[in-house]
């Protein structure tokens, strides 16, 4: 995804979440239900009647400037005021099931496709924001969405961190197994957020998944077609975390934390004559933030070694401390000495020493005529 069409996308989210007005959806039965300590079955029809009545505004408005605004007044009304109240709760949950889910269905027949597109969005949203493990199924057939703030909503449902851990591990493993298939086409906003859920899932198909994203960006800076280089700060703090646990794929995340920050590395120092400023400027964030917040907790020490070569504009010296760290040709760097890794085998057969060397960046993407003129 290009930096412009990220632009794009943050935009479009914006749009949805902040462009509201009026009430239009009476609240005043539902928040006295929400201030009883017991209810009563008239009170669960309540709660469904507005659960209903709600969803279907945004089926059916005409106005979408009112739809964040009814957003707002479902979730504000989706718990009761008394602790501990799971009637409450429970006869919300299951009203947001059937009335969300529905209006999804619903909301494919829509016309013009502009406002089926609409729809979708302020209903995933919805969905995000209620925050319910028990809504997770309706996103699903989502997520490689056509429409990439579509896209990105459903995404953003599944992997949304106030759900993580509270997900029973079947329908984790069910959203890891999801996921999966959007990592080839994914954007980098979409990586990122898989790859957030993915660290945070205590599951082993959480850390394959975060290995396949890490391959993903790998694999796009070794043909220097990476966009939004930023991301990379959390995946290589994501890999990080796996690195200082005990479990079987510390390795694994080693190497692949080893390779993605080595390219980190060998973009900002042999595309100095060719990138972008912004993409410079994104590179560097990079190299200081993993120095800054992965380095001290893989190595057992602050260092600030990076940050004192890229502000010096000395390459050679950054070029060293890459060297030094993640290794070269004839040594092992000290991470992976430290975290007990290698980047697979080389010719011969023995365990390399050193990380795959990306080629030179001509020709630049970038540079190439756009190939709709």
């Amino acid at each position: 995804m290009t930096e412009k069409a990220l632009s794009g996308l943050v935009a479009a989210i914006l749009f949805f979440v902040f462009f509201a007005s009026a009430d239009a959806v009476d609240t005043r039965d539902v928040e006295a239900v929400r201030a009883k300590k017991v209810l009563e079955n008239g009170d669960l029809q309540t709660i469904d009647d507005f659960v209903s009545r709600a969803v279907d505004e945004i089926l059916t408005t005409e106005d979408f400037s009112s739809i964040s605004n009814v957003r707002s007044l479902i979730v504000a009304n989706s718990a009761s005021n008394e602790p501990g109240q799971e009637q409450f709760a429970q006869q919300f949950s299951e009203s947001a099931q059937k009335y969300i889910g529905d209006a999804l269905q619903q909301a494919e027949e829509l016309a013009p496709p502009g406002r089926r597109f609409k729809v979708i969005t302020n209903l995933l949203m919805l969905i995000n924001d209620l925050a319910d493990p028990r809504l997770v199924d309706l996103p699903l057939k989502h997520v490689d969405s056509n429409k990439i703030v579509i896209n990105y909503w459903a995404v953003h449902c599944l992997t949304n961190p106030k759900i993580t851990d509270k997900l029973e591990l079947n329908t984790a493993r069910r959203i890891t197994n999801r996921l999966e298939a959007v990592v080839a086409t994914g954007s980098p906003e979409i990586l990122r957020l898989i790859a957030s859920f993915a660290g945070s899932v205590n599951i082993p198909e959480g850390d394959d998944l975060l290995l396949k994203v890490a391959d993903r960006r790998i694999a796009s800076y070794a043909d220097w077609s990476v966009r939004y280089e930023l991301i990379d700060a959390d995946i290589l703090n994501i890999l990080a975390d796996k690195m200082t646990s005990s479990g079987p794929g510390r390795a694994a995340a080693g190497r692949r934390f080893g390779q993605l920050l080595s390219y980190v590395f060998q973009r900002y120092i042999k595309g100095a004559d060719v990138l972008k400023q912004s993409q410079k400027e994104q590179l560097v964030s990079v190299l200081v933030e993993t120095e800054r917040t992965c380095l001290p907790k893989l190595m057992g020490k602050p260092s600030f070694d990076i940050k004192r070569a890229i502000e010096s504009g000395d390459f050679t010296a950054l070029l060293e401390e890459h060297d030094n760290l993640l290794g070269d040709s004839t040594k092992h760097g000290q991470l992976p000495a430290q975290i007990k890794f290698d980047y697979g085998k080389d010719s011969g057969g023995a365990a390399s020493t050193q990380p795959l060397q990306l080629a030179s960046p001509s020709p630049m993407p970038e540079t190439k005529p756009d190939s709709a003129s």
